[in-house]
């Protein structure tokens, strides 16, 4: 049990049907971590005796409602403000949705459980707990399988042109990146969010959120905010940070050793520099 770390957990919870997949998560992240705050978004028009059931499993976690704009990224923002408002301790965030879209060209044909399950695996958190408190530089956590090069936007360049825009608006922004998260699910740390996520960026990208859900990159060439925070988050918030990217290789059982204090499993955990990777590119 990690008592030191401060952990929040974000789900924005659209599909309310999957509240009993998005609760088994969050107990295991319990399991591991004594510090947890949890935080639950959900649309304005939940039923009142879903909104019930949901406090009473999750005792003392946070609720509130929200417009359905901006997917995810929306209400991700908002309850980042929230913790800043209320001053709520946290050093690492768990962001959490209901995806139900699926992406076979990228083999994630299960996306939200491909995105999701290497990073509340309980053997998985041991390490993740070790390495919260080690390493001082973390900026994101994510599952490989959900990582996708810079290249992947080849085919959609509105993205890569949003994300210059945004580049060339607020100087305090890295200027490259190399990869992304895709579907944004993935631990992140708050240290990285309070350097680049700052009040005037937020305050810039609220008006812009699509009522309801953006149309497809595939089929519309407009830019549009929800995407581009999908490579803004992990992408160059954390291009010059250590990250971290999970396999879906079980590990071996000396791996983790809770008696000796051993956290390490080198064929589940690959880090990533990503300005390291882009300057031996440049080369």
């Amino acid at each position: 049990m990690n008592t030191t770390t401060n952990i929040t957990i974000i789900v924005h919870l659209f599909n309310e049907n999957l509240f009993n997949e998005m609760l088994s998560y969050i107990n295991v992240v319990k399991r591991v971590f004594s510090k947890v705050t949890v935080i639950i978004t959900v649309k304005e028009n939940i039923d009142n005796h879903k909104k019930t059931y949901i406090l009473k499993s999750i005792p003392g976690c946070i609720l509130f409602k929200v417009e359905n704009k901006g997917v995810d990224v929306y209400p991700f923002l908002l309850s980042v403000r929230f913790l800043r408002e209320k001053k709520i301790k946290s050093d690492f965030i768990l962001k959490l949705h209901t995806k139900e879209s699926s992406n076979n060209t990228e083999e994630l044909n299960n996306w939200r459980k491909d995105a999701i399950e290497p990073l509340v695996k309980y053997d998985n958190l041991v390490v993740l707990q070790n390495y919260f408190k080690k390493i001082n530089n973390l900026g994101y956590v994510s599952a490989q399988k959900c990582i996708l090069p810079k290249n992947y936007d080849l085919d959609f360049p509105q993205n890569i042109a949003g994300l210059n825009k945004l580049i060339q608006m607020f100087p305090h922004l890295e200027k490259e990146w190399t990869d992304f998260n895709a579907g944004n699910i993935f631990w992140i740390s708050n240290k990285v969010l309070d350097q680049y996520l700052t009040d005037a960026l937020i305050d810039y990208m609220m008006p812009l959120f699509f009522h309801g859900k953006p149309p497809c990159n595939l089929t519309n060439k407009g830019i549009y905010i929800e995407y581009v925070c999908e490579r803004l988050f992990t992408g160059l918030f954390c291009f010059d940070k250590t990250n971290i990217n999970i396999n879906e290789y079980s590990g071996t059982q000396r791996g983790v050793s809770l008696t000796e204090g051993y956290f390490y499993q080198p064929k589940v955990f690959s880090i990533n520099v990503p300005k390291y990777i882009h300057h031996l590119n440049s080369l």
